[in-house]
């Protein structure tokens, strides 16, 4: 194997690598979406009471 099929290799592996990580973290964001959604349904929030702290500043 000559150095530059070690480099195709290489980076081929961290474009893999970095495809996987992206690919875990937008699963993890939307299940966290989810889950804040349905808490917030649960406690009968909507777009206009969400953070009362916000709503003094206005």
């Amino acid at each position: 194997m000559n150095g530059m099929t070690a480099l195709a290799l290489g980076y081929l592996g961290m474009l893999t690598a970095l495809g996987v990580w992206t690919w875990t973290v937008m699963s993890r964001a939307r299940d966290i979406e989810r889950r804040l959604a349905s808490t917030e349904a649960a406690l009968g929030l909507n777009d206009g009471n969400v953070d009362p702290v916000l709503e003094d500043e206005r």
